[in-house]
This record gives structure tokens, C-alpha cells and sequence, in this order.
């Protein structure tokens, strides 16, 4: 059995306006927490739990969440695949225009 439940969800606003799934865990000892999930990481919570709705959510195992979070991250730290760079070209330092190297 999970040391955390997902005991409620609610609709939340990122810092850059974006809408987030806000899920509060329910621990073992009584206390609470929030987890704030962008929209990867809460469709891939849904996914997993097989939920059409963040409602059918509740008593999921914060394992769940914890995972939607990797997929999220894992989704922003893809390398970028070189051969799909013209050759002589690369994006450097975060830059979104390539430059010639």
C-alpha cells in the first residue's frame, strides 16, 4: 500500500498562465501536500490510472504522480538528435535560431 493517496484535485494557473492539474496527497501521518503537474505530466497521470477525469483520480498512489512527473521532465530533457542538423549547424546555449559552429 502507497505511504500517499491522491486525496483531491483541482485546476490551478502556472506562472506563465497556463492551466495545471494541483493534486493534494494525503500522507500516511495525517498530513498534506500539493503536487503541480503541467499538462504532460497531468495526461500522463490520467493515462496511468486509466482516468477519463481528474474526479477518478482519487486514492491513486503518489507513485503514479511521481512517475507523470518523469514523463514530463523526460519529455524536456531529450538531447536533440545531431543528425537531424544541417551539417555545420547546431543550437548553442539554449538559442532558438541555429548557428553556424
Amino acid at each position: 500500500m502507497s505511504t500517499a493517496v491522491i486525496a483531491a484535485t483541482r485546476l490551478g494557473a502556472a506562472h506563465d498562465g497556463a492551466a495545471e492539474l494541483v493534486v493534494t496527497l494525503r500522507h500516511a501521518g495525517g498530513g498534506q501536500s500539493e503536487v503541480r503537474l503541467d499538462e504532460p505530466a497531468a495526461a500522463a497521470l490520467l493515462d496511468a490510472c486509466g482516468a477519463a477525469g481528474p474526479e477518478e483520480l482519487a486514492g491513486a498512489g503518489w507513485e503514479r504522480v511521481r512517475d507523470a512527473l518523469r514523463v514530463s521532465w523526460n519529455r524536456m530533457a531529450a538531447p536533440i538528435d545531431n543528425a537531424e542538423q544541417p551539417h555545420g549547424m547546431a543550437l548553442r546555449n539554449n538559442d532558438t535560431q541555429q548557428q553556424e559552429v
